[in-house]
């Protein structure tokens, strides 16, 4: 170990504890989300001499969510002064941050485009969404804008084989839920509404529904497009209710237009 890096030791979570004065409040189930799906990449920061978790109290909580008994820990000597300062400038660092959201919007569009989509990045389809819908009305309205553009993409053109249907979505979690509310002691009523509800567990393998689009015929193309499995114009999308906020944008436009 070179001067001045830190010992990472396997902690018992017992031996341990939130700082009593962390004031910060986090996302305890994004942070469990995470550590499912990747364990933990960066370890705590701990006051020897107190136990007191300088940096990382919701990974600990998160971690304590899980049923762990092993975190990965740095174990530092300061006074509870100096513990207080490390503790703040933590959290304001973090809220210090910024994304470049037009990087950021590249880098989800690419992962989102594969075949694992945007799990285990704590962002999802909406999140993608919004963004890109930030970066379109931060265009010059005079201007054409891209967002609103007829795209003519590769992943649309015929490049392989035809993907079979089955391989387009997996109901397995609806399926699952779906024979709870059907074995669930409810009136009928409710339990319609919790079956049409359930749909919305059904995930779509987008890259297998991009393959397929271009061989399908030109009226399953037409319904894909309408049920926004596939979107190739956005304009399209609004008309037909799949992209949001057309409303406040009509506003704003009026608003200026005064």
């Amino acid at each position: 170990m070179t001067k001045g890096e830190l010992e990472t030791v396997s902690a018992s979570i017992d031996d341990i504890t939130p700082h009593p004065k962390n004031v910060r409040q986090g996302d305890i189930g994004a942070i469990s989300e995470s550590l499912k799906a990747h364990g933990q990449y960066r370890a705590i920061v701990v006051q020897r001499s107190t136990g007191h978790i300088l940096a990382g109290n919701h990974t600990y909580k998160a971690a304590k969510a899980l049923d762990w008994k092993k975190i990965s820990a740095h174990f530092i000597d300061c006074d509870d002064e100096k513990a207080m300062r490390i503790l703040l400038a933590d959290n304001r660092a973090n809220d210090l941050a910024t994304y470049d959201d037009a990087a950021l919007a590249a880098v989800l569009t690419e992962l989102n485009a594969t075949d694992d989509g945007l799990a285990g990045t704590l962002f999802d389809g909406d999140a993608l969404d919004d963004l890109i819908y930030k970066l379109e009305t931060e265009l010059n309205l005079d201007e054409p804008n891209p967002y609103t553009q007829k795209l003519d993409v590769p992943q649309y053109k015929i490049v392989g084989e035809r993907p079979a249907v089955t391989e387009l979505f997996d109901t397995t979690k609806k399926d699952e839920l779906s024979k709870d509310i059907i074995n669930a002691d409810i009136p009928d009523d409710i339990k319609n509404l919790l079956l049409e509800a359930s749909n919305r567990h059904t995930v779509f393998n987008y890259r297998k529904v991009a393959e397929f689009y271009p061989h399908a015929s030109a009226e399953v193309q037409r319904l894909m497009e309408d049920s926004a499995l596939i979107i190739i114009d956005s304009d399209h999308a609004i008309a037909k209710g799949f992209a949001s906020f057309q409303q406040q944008l009509d506003t704003i436009m009026k608003e200026d237009e005064s």
